[in-house]
């Protein structure tokens, strides 16, 4: 990718940070867009480091609203998105549209292509789920739906601006997780991991069978990076970026944490609601794990297990790392 211009939205949270990380490592020129509203590092991370980092510290929309000059040879990474969404409840929806569709028309007009990080919340249902399969909407109305509502609309949105000539391609993670991944947004990995160092009870919720497929944010990192990019220019539009191997059960995830970190937590069952309040809904897919034959067939494929993530989590937090706290831009820029 070496002398476009990069563009990474969401650049100081969790999935973005990473890809930042990459990015300015090998040498590109990255401008980076976050509100700092879901931010796990600052922009000091970047700005002390490398002198080719730009950081604006504004909305998406805001943003793109005067975008700087782009060409077809550049790129952008349209990462952000809120973390911790039961705080956003009835503001997910618009957020999610209004900066995706700056997003897209900057890239129609100038001819810049787009690398969208959706998610696999938009199946809503159970199963081993790939990409040609429909996507479910739930009754019952609450704020991971309405993030799910979102996220598919951006990608219709995205999907019909091809006939405007949109080059854009669209990537569903499952379960991303790593260092720097923040609980407060009620993300299990970290939660789970801070619960065993401290030697806290390991808070499981409902049975604890619910199955997921965790993903190492490296992994998500390489297909972004290596073949989303020459992705661009195939037939699919859609892409799982997912781990099957690292399929496991919730509680059997907790048995595995607290053996491999030799911790003397407990593990106690209770409910969501009961540690997030009222609004908090379980996800609709009890199961939820990838199909991934398209990245496959792209030549993308995982590398990194849930032991290994589970042990690099670990070590950043005795090592005294922490997320970054997330602030409101307007409070930053006073």
């Amino acid at each position: 990718m070496s002398g476009r211009q990069v563009i990474v939205t969401g650049g100081l949270g969790f999935i973005g940070s990473a890809l930042c990380e990459r990015l300015l490592r090998g040498g590109e020129t990255v401008t980076i867009v976050d509100s700092m509203v879901s931010n796990v590092v600052t922009p000091a991370h970047f700005t002390s480091r490398f002198p080719q980092a730009r950081v604006h510290v504004t909305t998406v929309a805001d943003f793109f609203a005067k975008p700087p000059a782009l060409s077809r040879e550049d790129l952008v990474f349209h990462a952000a998105s809120l973390a911790g969404i039961l705080a956003y409840a009835g503001t997910i929806g618009a957020d999610l549209v209004q900066s995706t569709s700056g997003v897209v028309n900057a890239c129609v007009q100038s001819g810049a292509a787009l690398v969208y990080m959706s998610s696999a919340e938009i199946y809503g249902r159970s199963g081993v789920l790939d990409e040609t399969a429909d996507a479910r909407v739930p009754a019952r109305y609450n704020a991971r739906i309405e993030y799910a509502l979102g996220k598919l609309t951006c990608e219709s949105m995205i999907a019909n601006s091809r006939q405007r000539g949109l080059r854009a391609t669209i990537i569903r993670p499952f379960n991303v997780v790593g260092p720097r991944q923040n609980r407060a947004g009620g993300f299990v990995m970290p939660t789970f991991v801070q619960q065993a160092l401290a030697g806290e009870a390991i808070t499981v919720f409902g049975s604890g069978q619910q199955q997921r497929a965790f993903t190492d944010v490296e992994d998500v990192v390489t297909f972004l990076c290596t073949h989303a990019v020459a992705a661009l220019g195939g037939a699919e539009l859609v892409f799982n970026v997912g781990n099957p191997h690292n399929s496991i059960s919730i509680i059997d995830l907790a048995r595995r944490m607290v053996r491999l970190l030799n911790s003397r937590s407990e593990i106690l069952f209770t409910s969501g609601d009961k540690v997030h309040g009222p609004l908090y809904f379980e996800a609709e897919s009890f199961e939820k794990l990838p199909d991934i034959t398209r990245a496959l067939q792209v030549g993308w494929s995982p590398t990194r297990f849930l032991d290994d993530v589970i042990l690099d989590t670990a070590k950043f937090y005795r090592a005294g790392g922490g997320p970054g706290q997330g602030t409101d831009v307007r409070d930053y820029a006073a």
